[in-house]
C-alpha cells in the first residue's frame, strides 16, 4: 500500500448521524446551536464580570432585533413588570427589571430560537412544554421558601432538559427511530432503555455534557447531577420537574398526589393551598412560553381540571407592548440619557442608551460612537449597535486631516452635522449603500469624537429624522462635557 494513499483520520460523512456520546455534543454544539452556545458565552462572560455594566449586556442583546423586541415585551408584561412601567429600551429594561433577569431572559429567549423550528415537533414541543412548567413551578416553590435567586432557579429549571430538547430538534433519522422506540414504552426503564439501544447513551448524559460545554451555570449542574445532594434551589429545581412529569400522567393522577405531598413537605404549607398555587403557576407557565416565543408549547401545558385553557394568541396578546409612537420613544429615552448624565453615569452607559436611542428611536440599523485618540490623529470606533454594527466599528478607523472634502474630516473640523443620501469618501469602504448622518461629539470647544448612523440600501432619510439623530449626538456632548466638569 502506497503510504500516501493511506489516512490517519477518515472524517465522517456529511450526512452520517454522529456516533456516541461526545459526536452528538460536538455536532449540536457547532453545527445545530452555535448561536446559541455564542449567546451563552457572551452573558454568561458579561455576568461573571463584577465589574460588568448594563451597557455590555444591552450591546448583546441588541444585536438581534427578534430578541431585543422580545425582551421588551416581556419586560412590559405583568408577569415581570408589576410596577406597570413603561419600558422602551434594553436599557431601562435592566434597570427596572435587574440585571441578571434580563440575562437569564435572553438566555431563555435564545433557546427557544434555536429549538422552535425544525426536528419532531410533537417531541420538541411535549420537552418544551414540560420545561416551562417545571421552570414556572421551581421559581414558585423558591419564592415561597423566601429565596432571592428565584429567576436563577426558573433559568436553570428551563434548560434541565437542553439536551432532550436539541436531539428531538436536530437527531435526524436517529430522533425517528427512537420516537418509534418510545410509542411502546411508558415506564422510565423502557425508556432509558429505547435511548441506551438507539444512541449508546441516555439523554439525561446529553443534557449534562452540553450544559458543561457550554458552561451553564453551577446550580443547573447541580441540579442535574444526582450524585449533588439537595439543597433549597436544587430541590425546588428537581420538584418543579418531578411537578411537570407527573402532570403528563394526570394532575389528579396518584403521582402527582405524590408529588405533591414532597412540596409540601418542603414548602411547609397544606396540600390544598399548594395545589391551587400550582394551578396557578401552570397558566402562569402559559403566558410565559408564548411570552418566549414557544406558542405550540403554551398550548401544550396540560390545564388542571376544570380550568379553561388561555387561548395562544390571548396569551400572546398580554405581553405585547403598549403602542407607542416614535415621538414619544425618542423622548423617553431622551430622558432617560438626560438623567444618566445627571447622575454621573460612564460614558459608555450614556454612549450605549444614546445608540439605542438612535436605533429604536429614529429607526437607524447600524450606529457607531468613534472617539479620537489621544494624540489627535486618528479616529477609532468605540461603541455600535445594530446589525452588522461590530464590523462596521472595527473597521471605522481612520486618520484624520487627510482631506478636507472627506466627511469625517469635514464634520471632524466643522463641528457640524451631515446627512448624506449615501456613504462617499472614506466611508464607502466600511458601510453599506444606504442614507447617513454623521454628527460630531463635542468637548470644550473641540471636536473628541464623530457618531455614525446608516439605514440599510433602499431606505429613505427625512429631515424629522435627521434631526433627531442630532439630538442624540447633542446629548452625547453634554456627557463629555459632564466628565469634564466632573473631573473624570
Amino acid at each position: 500500500m502506497n503510504p500516501e494513499l493511506d489516512f490517519e483520520d477518515i472524517p465522517p460523512l456529511t450526512n452520517a448521524p454522529p456516533q456516541g456520546l461526545s459526536a452528538w455534543v460536538d455536532h449540536i454544539r457547532e453545527q445545530d446551536m452555535p448561536a446559541f452556545g455564542q449567546t451563552v458565552e457572551a452573558v454568561r462572560g458579561i455576568v461573571a464580570d463584577d465589574n460588568a455594566s448594563a451597557s455590555r449586556l444591552a450591546s448583546v442583546i441588541l444585536r438581534d432585533q427578534a430578541t431585543t423586541t422580545k425582551v421588551l415585551k416581556l419586560a412590559n408584561s405583568a408577569y415581570f413588570n408589576a410596577s406597570r412601567q413603561g419600558v422602551s429600551t434594553i436599557s431601562r429594561a435592566i434597570v427596572v427589571l435587574g440585571f441578571d433577569v434580563v440575562a437569564d431572559m435572553t438566555l431563555g429567549l435564545a433557546l427557544v430560537d434555536a429549538l422552535v423550528k425544525g426536528g419532531l415537533r410533537s417531541r420538541v414541543t411535549e420537552e418544551m412544554a414540560r420545561c416551562f412548567l417545571a421552570a414556572s413551578v421551581a421559581r414558585g416553590l423558591a419564592k415561597m421558601r423566601g429565596e432571592g435567586r428565584a429567576e436563577e432557579v426558573f433559568i436553570a429549571a428551563l434548560l434541565a432538559r437542553v439536551g432532550e430538547m436539541a436531539f428531538w430538534c436536530f437527531g435526524g433519522e436517529p430522533a425517528e427511530s427512537l420516537d418509534a422506540r418510545l410509542d411502546a414504552v411508558s415506564d422510565d426503564a423502557g425508556i432509558l432503555a429505547a435511548q441506551q439501544s438507539v444512541l449508546g447513551f441516555p439523554l439525561r448524559q446529553l443534557t449534562t455534557q452540553l450544559a458543561r460545554e457550554w458552561r451553564l451555570s453551577a446550580l443547573l449542574n447541580d441540579a442535574i447531577d444526582p450524585s449533588v445532594k439537595s439543597g433549597t434551589l436544587v430541590e425546588s429545581i428537581r420538584l418543579g420537574h418531578a411537578v411537570a412529569k407527573a402532570v403528563d400522567v394526570g394532575w389528579d393522577s396518584p403521582k402527582m398526589r405524590g408529588v405533591l405531598s414532597n412540596a409540601a413537605a418542603f414548602t411547609g404549607l397544606p396540600l390544598d393551598e399548594l395545589n391551587k398555587e400550582f394551578i396557578r403557576l401552570s397558566s402562569e407557565a402559559s403566558r410565559l412560553a408564548a411570552g418566549y416565543g414557544a406558542r405550540d408549547a403554551a398550548a401544550a401545558i396540560p390545564a388542571p381540571p376544570g380550568a379553561v385553557p388561555e387561548p395562544v394568541d390571548e396569551v400572546v396578546a398580554a405581553v405585547e407592548l403598549s403602542s407607542v409612537s416614535p415621538a414619544e420613544r425618542q423622548l423617553s429615552i431622551l430622558r432617560d440619557l438626560s438623567m444618566r448624565i445627571l447622575s454621573g453615569a460612564s460614558f459608555a452607559d450614556v454612549a450605549y442608551l444614546a445608540c439605542e436611542g438612535v436605533l429604536h428611536g429614529v429607526g437607524f440599523d447600524r450606529v457607531v460612537v468613534a472617539l479620537v485618540a489621544p494624540n489627535r490623529r486618528q479616529i477609532i470606533g468605540k461603541y455600535a449597535l445594530g446589525n452588522q454594527s461590530e464590523g462596521l466599528a472595527r473597521r471605522f478607523n481612520f486618520a484624520l486631516g487627510e482631506s478636507q472634502s472627506d466627511p469625517i474630516d469635514l464634520v471632524f473640523q466643522s463641528h457640524k452635522p451631515l446627512m448624506l443620501e449615501r456613504p462617499r469618501g472614506r466611508l464607502q469602504g466600511i458601510a453599506g449603500t444606504g442614507p447617513c448622518c454623521l454628527a460630531p461629539i463635542m468637548g470644550v470647544g473641540r471636536c473628541v469624537g464623530i457618531i455614525f448612523a446608516e439605514r440599510d440600501a433602499d431606505s429613505t432619510l427625512d429631515e424629522a429624522s435627521y434631526y433627531a439623530f442630532v439630538h442624540f449626538a447633542q446629548h452625547l456632548s453634554l456627557a463629555v462635557h459632564s466628565l469634564r466638569g466632573s473631573g473624570t
